[in-house]
């Protein structure tokens, strides 16, 4: 039996180093990528480990359920690859949870599954929606897919002998049908249906792809992801939420890697020709040139919107012969007809009577509608127009439902063998020369000079941005949604709202004196189904048509409903509703700004971070309710809305409680304490849950062989080489060594890393011309990525890396104090696993960990020694320090199963002792807004400011001394120093005057004077929140005898500047980065960084 991993296994073969699968993020950096080797090698490390435990048999459906990434793909071949079928779904999240849940369970039921694939992740957010939105009482059977396993895959790393493999099913996957409905029904795909539409589809060898469509949806599995594996070629994916909130990142990628092939469907062309989307300056450097396939596909294409395309971007190279409509669905392996460019007026009279007749008119008054092409039926593919009551073939220019018969066609419906007789085994009355017959697709089309068009759906198919919605679902949700709606008296239909497709209902009301909430019955329907709702028309019993048996007549409904023949009772408009709540309201509303900004409704069903929110907007929209909270006189209750809360709320939730505060705000507030409440309870729980999983090795590491006291590093590995530090680490270790120094760095190709490092090292200030010498013959980049298995490298060189290294230096980190710790997982701790993985592996290493003093959180012990290690979680409550302490436990896990190694706890790194760097942490925008606005406090708290250059300096020294190895150092200043020191200081050196005030005066004062332009801005809650934290670490201190004393053993370790040297460097970085005012600069006497920043060419 044929099979795609034949294919790829050959492919593999042939060209085991190229690029085969990258995923982006937002700004088109690499987040992770796959080699075909390294992919093959992943995909059967994952097969073997599924069954290494025997929890499958052969043949078994397994769901995918994962966030956008390669994860899922890999689960997908790897299920494969162990002869079980895997069922991709859409994964519920908080945007359309419920609808999302019921498919889901649905599906997990349907196919019978023995199980789920997931990432870590992805499960803890599904256990946080569960509990946030209570749906164990809403009538889904959660507790169906709670009793599956549920598999967590990026920890299968380590390959499993390929003897457990069952072989491959004929059925490759089922591929459950898209729409609204609650019965999706499971799309049997064959190996075969595969290969023998891949060529037809995909029409060259070595396509490079672009793609942002969802990966569970057949175009983007099927044709963004599988075919072009299959041709031998390289897919760049990114997510649709990337692409919706910055659209030009579809063309950037495009054009950096001179893509071949692309698709979407008409909304995703239409919304980038809206006005503010893609900006001229944006276009400037668009090139589409490369492009030989831009399709259209997956819903109606409209005219307009593809004749403005093709005409905005033909100055951008697009091709004409490159840009065409199709036509395809699941049930025929995703294709039937391409290269659809002709649009052509048809008579909508003659159209209303079934016949296509061509006419020369083109305006909707003239009598015309218009329709494009969907192209000519792929090789191998016979399309029929057909009566579909009659099942006669219809004549040409007549319009009927088109059915297919060849290879492309599926085996029908997973365990559903009436539906698939009726729909993929249907005959013609005058015998059909396939002896499995037809597939009836349920649309209706025509032929005209050999071209197919589809016009329509023969049921009341509602088609919204690219998704199906059957109409009867959405009816029983209106039914359900409130109890003085007659039953099974509603109508669902689509009309157009100001030109664009859109849902409206009319529903009966049992009492005409007894109206239905509107707004309640549209949040149901966007609750359960995840769409918006244009229009509810409430109108007396026995007004909507039916048929003589009794069934609802939706067309005449929307007919009467268009003529106005209906005596409404009340009506609903999204439109009115909109503007009535802007008309309520004196002045507008102080999120309005917000919304334009990200295109925002209000209504949303997802949080404010998928809706694409930087960490600035969220501090805003944060900062803004709060305002608002304080307004209502609930000062306590505005403290404890942090950015966890803002986080994880629903845009749709967070904007009707502005509103409720508004009018109703006793309401309001009370159900805000509760949501706050429980959902703190919540996060704490399980924050805690999975720190405690997360605090050892997961892997099984071999017993490392005993190092030399004293090992000469001859080739070390440095994470975080770009980060703050990391350039100084560099720069350290070119001087303090001679070995070759291999840098992890985010990039495309080893050019772009190079750049970045030279970038990163030119950070520091001008560097002596022996120092860049040293750097281009001794520095080499290595592409890859922490937050990816095995670091996002190849195997090979995986490998090299694990056979070569000496010396490890793990440095790399994501730093933010707005996440929680569920987003700087991946990076912060998974990312350190893999980095002790490959230190574990090949020849013995030595590992030095760069972690911080916030492993400690706001610890109030009057000494912390450098043996402290925190052990009980206490007092850690933001993703940072919680990330870097599960950081630590993993590298201690390591050290005690007998890797050597050193952890050195940095506490607040300062631009260096000549101003040099790219700070910009809290420390720096905390004296930058002091100086700017001259203001200081008197706090006691030791203020340990090491210069980035001296802690780098001093990492490299300690970690080349003898006796250093499995000890901890607390790298800060030898001596205490205060806030009042540091403003001491500033003024003595430039004369700044500042204002001093208590801590309990200080906070009030800085959130009076913080700006939205104030680099502390983003911060201010996090500072604000802490104070009570800050202020009982007041007498803290910090023991660093082990450092100080290592530190001073080495002929390379380097005391402490004097506080005023150091105060100095921070200062010019400051003048540098042109982050004090132009009042501060006035005042201050140190000398502008347009005069050099030199290191001392010794």
């Amino acid at each position: 039996m044929a099979s795609i991993l034949d294919q790829l296994d050959r492919l593999g073969e042939q060209h085991p180093h190229k690029l085969l699968y990258s995923y982006l993020d937002l700004n088109g950096n690499t987040l992770e990528c796959y080699s075909y080797a390294s992919f093959l090698k992943r995909t059967k490390a994952i097969a073997g480990h599924l069954l290494k435990d025997g929890c499958f048999a052969a043949e078994d459906r397994v769901l995918l359920a994962y966030p956008p990434g390669l994860e899922m793909i890999c689960a997908f071949f790897g299920c494969v690859r162990a002869g079980l079928i895997p069922v991709p779904v859409y994964p519920p999240s908080s945007r359309g949870f419920q609808s999302a849940l019921y498919k889901m369970v649905h599906i997990a039921k349907d196919c019978q599954a023995s199980g789920i694939l997931t990432s870590a992740d992805y499960h803890a957010s599904l256990k946080t929606n569960l509990t946030r939105s209570g749906v164990s009482a809403s009538g889904v059977d959660v507790d169906y897919i709670s009793g599956l396993p549920w598999i967590v895959t990026e920890k299968f790393v380590d390959p499993i002998s390929d003897e457990l493999f069952f072989g491959t099913s004929k059925i490759l996957f089922l591929q459950y049908t898209s729409g609204s409905t609650m019965d999706p029904k499971g799309v049997m795909v064959t190996h075969e249906n595969i290969l023998q539409t891949c060529p037809l589809v995909i029409d060259h060898p070595d396509p490079v792809v672009v793609s942002w469509l969802p990966q569970y949806h057949d175009m983007g599995l099927i044709g963004c992801y599988l075919y072009p594996a299959l041709r031998g070629g390289t897919t760049y994916g990114f997510s649709s939420m990337d692409f919706i909130q910055r659209p030009i990142l579809w063309f950037d990628t495009i054009t950096t890697y001179r893509a071949t092939a692309t698709a979407a469907p008409n909304f995703a062309y239409d919304y980038c020709l809206r006005a503010g989307r893609l900006s001229k300056e944006s276009l400037e450097g668009c090139d589409l040139s490369s492009l030989r396939v831009l399709m259209c596909a997956a819903e109606p294409v409209k005219p307009d919107t593809f004749t403005r395309f093709l005409e905005k971007f033909q100055s951008c190279g697009l091709k004409s012969e490159s840009f065409y409509a199709a036509f395809g669905l699941a049930e025929n392996t995703l294709a039937v007809s391409l290269g659809g460019r002709n649009i052509v007026s048809v008579n909508k009279r003659a159209l209303a009577l079934g016949k296509a007749r061509m006419t020369t008119e083109v305006s909707e008054i003239d009598g015309a509608t218009q329709i494009v092409s969907c192209g000519t039926p792929l090789a191998g593919i016979d399309v029929k127009i057909v009566d579909p009551e009659q099942h006669v073939a219809l004549d040409l220019g007549h319009i009927g439902e088109i059915w297919i018969a060849g290879s492309g066609k599926c085996l029908g419906y997973w365990n559903n063998p009436e539906l698939t007789l009726k729909q993929f085994r249907a005959r013609l009355v005058d015998d059909s020369p396939y002896d499995d017959g037809y597939l009836r697709t349920g649309d209706m089309g025509f032929f005209h000079d050999g071209e197919l068009y589809v016009c329509g759906r023969i049921k009341d198919m509602i088609i919204l941005r690219g998704q199906n919605y059957y109409p009867q679902d959405i009816e029983n949700v209106v039914e359900r949604a409130s109890g003085i709606i007659r039953n099974n008296c509603v109508a669902a239909f689509q009309i157009h709202e100001d030109s664009e497709p859109a849902l409206a209902i009319v529903a009966e009301v049992k009492n005409p004196k007894i109206l239905p909430d509107a707004r309640k019955i549209a949040a149901a329907i966007r609750s359960y189904l995840n769409v918006e709702v244009a229009l509810i028309t409430f109108i007396a019993p026995r007004a909507i048509p039916r048929t003589s048996s009794g069934k609802i007549m939706r067309h005449k409904t929307k007919h009467m409903w268009l003529e106005g023949e209906f005596t409404v009772l009340s009506e609903f408009s999204r439109e009115k509703d909109a503007g009535c709540s802007e008309s309520d309201s004196d002045v507008k509303s102080s999120f309005d700004e917000l919304k334009a900004r990200y295109n925002l409704t209000g209504m949303e069903t997802y949080n404010l971070v998928e809706a694409g929110l930087d960490s600035l907007d969220l501090v805003v929209f944060m900062h803004e309710l709060k305002e608002l909270l304080k307004e209502k006189g609930a000062d306590m209750l505005a403290r404890q809305v942090d950015i966890g809360v803002i986080q994880q709320v629903s845009v749709a939730d967070l904007f009707q409680l502005a509103q409720q505060l508004e009018h109703a705000p006793e309401e309001a507030l009370v159900q805000l304490r509760h949501s706050i409440g429980a959902f703190r309870d919540e996060q704490r729980r399980a924050e805690k849950e999975m720190m405690s999983n997360d605090r050892n090795l997961i892997f099984a590491p071999p017993v490392p062989a005993p190092l030399p006291e004293l090992p000469v590093p001859n080739h070390v590995l440095l994470t975080g080489g770009t980060g703050f530090i990391g350039p100084f680490l560099m720069k350290s270790l070119l001087e303090q060594t001679r070995a070759k120094i291999y840098v992890l760095v985010r990039a495309s190709d080893d050019d772009q890393g190079r750049q970045r490092l030279r970038a990163a090292m030119e950070s520091m200030g001008p560097c002596p011309a022996r120092l860049m010498q040293m750097f281009e013959a001794r520095v080499i980049p290595i592409c890859g990525d922490l937050g990816q298995p095995m670091l996002g490298l190849t195997q090979d060189v995986w490998d090299f890396l694990a056979s070569e290294m000496d010396t490890v230096f793990h440095n790399g980190a994501t730093v933010n104090y707005l996440f929680n710790y569920d987003r700087m997982r991946d990076a912060n701790v998974m990312g350190t696993n893999e980095v002790l993985r490959l230190a574990f592996e090949g020849r013995s290493k030595e590992f030095n960990y760069v972690s911080t003093t916030f492993v400690f959180g706001w610890a109030v012990k009057s000494v912390l020694y450098e043996t402290d290690f925190n052990k009980n979680m206490e007092l850690l409550d933001f993703g940072y320090s919680q990330s870097k302490w599960v950081a630590e436990q993993v590298v201690a896990d390591a050290r005690n199963r007998g890797l050597s190694t050193r952890i050195f706890r940095p506490a607040l790194v300062s631009p260096s002792v000549t101003g040099g760097g790219n700070n910009f942490d809290i420390a720096v925008r905390l004296v930058a807004f002091m100086v700017n606005h001259g203001i200081g406090v008197d706090a006691l708290n030791q203020v340990s400011f090491v210069p980035a250059d001296i802690v780098a300096n001093n990492i490299v020294a300690i970690s080349t001394t003898p006796g250093t190895a499995n000890k901890t150092y607390h790298v800060v200043r030898d001596d205490y120093a205060n806030m009042l020191d540091i403003t001491g200081l500033i003024t003595k050196s430039t004369g700044r005057q500042f204002e001093i005030f208590s801590i309990s005066e200080f906070v009030p004062e800085l959130i009076r004077r913080c700006r939205k332009e104030d680099l502390l801005f983003p911060l201010l809650d996090f500072l604000v929140g802490s104070v009570d934290n800050i202020s009982a670490m007041e007498f803290k201190r910090y023991d660093s005898s082990t450092y100080q004393e290592a530190r001073d053993a080495s002929t390379w370790g380097i005391a402490d500047p004097s506080l005023e040297d150091t105060v100095d460097g921070i200062l010019k970085f400051m003048h540098r980065k042109g982050i004090i005012s132009v009042a501060a600069r006035e005042s201050s006497t140190v000398p502008s960084l347009a005069e050099p920043l030199a290191f001392t060419d010794a």
